[in-house]
């Protein structure tokens, strides 16, 4: 099997329907020698910073000295990036022959559930001294859930999001994201709402764990960006951090107590990275500014992942506080059909009067003109235009100033290809 072949096998076996629990996965696990318990893991969830949190600390950690592995989702680009080791991504070769032995024990796993056995499997092997495990969705019955109790475990934030799998109110979300919580285990979080904080403690009780609730300990002093900063105050002085975003505190906070949790587990070495981790960070699509000329048309442009209303809500705050809402500006939008796009919508309208709606590439993307037609209705003065591809999308947005493109990581991780290969042509000239 090559790499190619490996992500056409994946492709086929999308989908997200689980009528057995962990059966299927537990028995292709067993079949591989239950690499699942053969390394030390972090288990981090969330409605939305689950994967911020999951890049700070792992970049912390390698700071510090130590070999980790990091699984992560979606990927953005390819699907190696799920699966890295020291901060490499697998191996192309590594990708096939994993994907091949899974497919082969466990035949009647979906995407999900082989790419998580592929990565248990590879992190087993490596000689880790910890991984750091993403949440796909939710946390109970989430893939991922199969680990035994994991050193400590995250819920970064709870909002409502695939209501299909996790309900319609936060409460039962916050029920499916305290499902990681084992015996034994202590769940860090930030400051939640009352009602939800009370579920998970309920949660982490009846499962022989604890739940710890942080104040703020950074404070956000302000944003390089150029250079895709967030300028951070709090215990030992001023930090850089390389992610923008107002939440991107609250997020090195948990990090920070994460480390000095793992610091009393063993890992006696973990604060210490605390400041390079976070100053090192790679994390694209999180508010990520970058200057590209697709076809020749020169501008700045916005990525980000914002999905669902609670992180569009975090994108606006960000926006506002830059400087490029002053200026001309283009939002690129397009949303799949199982979120709440006209929550989005009607929380987007207010902030910019120039659309341009196009289609992720997802079976499950919202054809462009419904979009159009729900931001008119919203909006009647604003200019709206539709660009079925992507790329056409992006070309026009560089005619109009800062573009931004949000709504969906299958659409953030389109135009991060296309513009990086705008970059690319630029700098050959």
């Amino acid at each position: 099997m090559t790499c190619e072949e490996a992500e056409k096998y994946l492709i086929s076996r999308q989908t997200f329907d689980k009528k057995d629990g962990f059966a299927r996965v537990l028995s292709c696990l067993e079949r591989l020698g239950d690499p699942q318990e053969k390394f030390r893991a972090v288990h981090v969830t969330g409605t939305n910073g689950k994967g911020s949190v999951c890049a700070l600390l792992d970049s912390s950690l390698r700071a510090a000295g130590y070999r980790t592995g990091l699984f992560i989702s979606p990927h953005l680009v390819e699907m190696r990036e799920r699966i890295s080791v020291g901060g490499e991504k697998i191996s192309r070769e590594d990708f096939a022959a994993l994907c091949a032995e899974v497919a082969e024990a466990g035949p009647d796993l979906s995407f999900f559930e082989t790419v998580t056995c592929m990565a248990f499997l590879h992190f087993a092997r490596s000689g880790l001294d910890l991984a750091v495990l993403e949440v796909g969705i939710g946390g109970t019955w989430d893939t991922t859930n199969v680990i035994p109790p994991p050193e400590l475990c995250v819920i970064t934030s709870v909002d409502l999001d695939h209501d299909k799998y996790l309900g319609r109110t936060v409460t039962e979300v916050a029920a499916h994201k305290a499902g990681i919580i084992k015996k034994g285990s202590l769940c860090l979080c930030p400051r939640l709402p009352a009602e939800v904080s009370a579920v998970i403690e309920k949660s982490a009780s009846r499962a022989g764990g604890t739940a710890v609730f942080l104040p703020d300990a950074f404070r956000v002093e302000g944003y390089d960006w150029e250079r895709n900063r967030t300028l951070l105050s709090g215990p030992g002085g001023r930090f850089e951090l390389g992610i923008i975003g107002d939440r991107q505190g609250v997020n090195a906070g948990l990090v920070m107590r994460a480390l000095d949790e793992l610091a009393r587990r063993g890992f006696r070495r973990a604060p210490e990275g605390l400041r390079e981790g976070l100053e090192n960070v790679k994390w694209n699509a999180r508010f990520q500014v970058l200057r590209a000329a697709p076809r020749g048309r020169d501008s700045v442009f916005i990525l980000d992942g914002a999905h669902n209303p609670e992180a569009v809500r975090a994108f606006m705050r960000t926006f506002r506080a830059s400087p490029f809402a002053g200026r001309p500006h283009a939002f690129v939008c397009g949303f799949l059909n199982d979120k709440d796009y006209r929550a989005m919508l009607a929380a987007l309208a207010p902030l910019c009067g120039d659309f341009i709606f196009t289609a992720p590439a997802s079976d499950k993307a919202i054809p462009p003109g419904l979009l159009a037609e729900e931001l008119q209705r919203l909006r009647p003065d604003a200019a709206v235009e539709v660009e079925e591809d992507p790329e056409a999308a992006l070309v026009s947005a560089a005619g109009r100033g800062t573009a931004a493109v949000l709504g969906s990581f299958y659409l953030a991780g389109a135009a991060l290809r296309i513009l990086r290969g705008a970059e690319k042509k630029t700098a050959s000239r």
